[in-house]
């Protein structure tokens, strides 16, 4: 008898350590309108967490913090559009909601996915032997100001952050594989690329690719504003593939 009591005290300090995971008080998911603007948002001031206009592969990246590239599943994915409007009990972190959002996927979209490693050509951010460019920050959130005279300044950026923000624009992954931890200042004037890449085109007679374009204008700026050197491989990845999923969410 001593022993099932002992063994019962132990069992209920398991479960105290265990505290459930941080959940929404109430949230919100339907379908966008139509006539609503075409600019998605995402917005977590205080405990509420607002997402506009979000395509599933952009909820569900930022719910799993994985690049848009690195989800595989079906076309509507990227064509059906969803508001989501959540509460906490208390303020939370990004952090925070990013977990708090992952079971009201699971519960409102019935989602259900595996994840497995593949092959894919991915854009590959490297440090020279000459070092980068960037400078340290102490920021603790990434901004961005203009400077008179270098124009757009970005500050307080990890890298991850960064690679993340680039593969909306690549249609890939792009790996961080430099080695560098912490935030950076850093200017980014991309449109002075932009011309130098028009220019270059212009007068060239050959034609690029979309993608080719893409490549050649991350690689010019990555290296001239930051120092670090971009390339095109194929990497092994790990993917979050869609088993199952509603297009029509469950009602609130």
């Amino acid at each position: 008898m001593r022993n099932l009591y002992v063994f019962a005290l132990l069992a209920g300090s398991a479960l105290a350590q265990n505290p459930a995971p941080p959940a929404f008080e109430v949230a919100s998911v339907k379908i966008s309108s139509p006539t609503d603007a075409p600019r998605m948002a995402i917005e977590t001031p205080g405990n509420t967490l607002t997402m506009r206009f979000v395509t599933m592969r952009v909820a569900i990246a930022w719910a799993y913090d994985t690049q848009r590239p690195m989800i595989a599943g079906p076309s509507w994915i990227d064509s059906e559009h969803y508001d989501i409007l959540a509460k906490a009990a208390k303020p939370a972190n990004e952090d925070e909601m990013k977990l708090m959002l992952q079971p009201v996927l699971a519960e409102r979209f019935k989602l259900q996915f595996h994840r497995e490693t593949r092959t894919m050509q991915v854009m590959a951010v490297t440090l020279p032997k000459e070092g980068h460019k960037m400078t340290p920050s102490k920021a603790q959130k990434v901004s961005m100001r203009q400077d008179s005279v270098r124009g757009p300044i970005v500050e307080g950026a990890p890298l991850g952050e960064l690679c993340e923000n680039m593969s909306h624009d690549m249609n890939m992954p792009v790996l961080d594989l430099t080695g560098l931890t912490g935030r950076f200042d850093f200017p980014f004037d991309i449109q002075k690329y932009v011309n130098v890449l028009r220019s270059r085109a212009m007068a060239s007679s050959e034609r690029l690719s979309e993608d080719e374009m893409k490549l050649s204008l991350m690689r010019d700026a990555m290296a001239g504003e930051l120092g670090l050197h971009v390339d095109s491989r194929k990497a092994a990845v790990e993917v979050l593939v869609i088993d199952q999923a509603e297009k029509k969410p469950v009602e609130n």
